[in-house]
């Protein structure tokens, strides 16, 4: 499976430790909200399982990688949250995409909770929006 993506910043250490870091922008509210209780009520890990496909590359180009993290970006603040990834993602999204993969095949997604689309606006991107019961979401 080949999948196109843009890791925004790979480290090696001079002990040969690989690190991948991904920035998400956001506003001051996105912001706000993103660490919010609510939004820890009710987080999906989209961000985390698109860093982990990220990872699965990086890993397979260096043959190893140490540590994944995320920085949230406040451009109207200039704040900058970091959050630890757990390599154990990297299990996660092999799964996530070899099931993609199967049923892609059968042409009809298989939805999943904290995978699959959780916020309605996320449907205008998916390939089977047509074809999607919305009730299933």
């Amino acid at each position: 499976l080949n999948i196109r993506g843009f890791a925004d910043l790979i480290v090696e250490e001079d002990d040969g430790s690989i690190y991948l870091y991904d920035v998400k922008t956001m506003n001051a509210w996105s912001y706000k909200f993103k660490f919010s209780k609510k939004y820890k009520e009710e987080n999906s890990n989209h961000h985390e399982m698109q860093l982990a496909t990220y990872g699965v590359g990086v890993k397979k180009e260096f043959g190893r990688l140490d540590g994944m993290y995320i920085a949230y970006y406040n451009k109207d603040s200039s704040l900058i949250k970091e959050k630890e990834v757990s390599l154990d993602y990297l299990t996660q999204v092999k799964s996530y995409w070899e099931n993609r993969v199967e049923e892609h095949k059968k042409g009809v997604p298989i939805l999943q909770e904290n995978v699959s689309p959780v916020k309605m606006w996320e449907c205008r991107y998916c390939q089977y929006k047509d074809k999607c019961d919305n009730e299933t979401r």
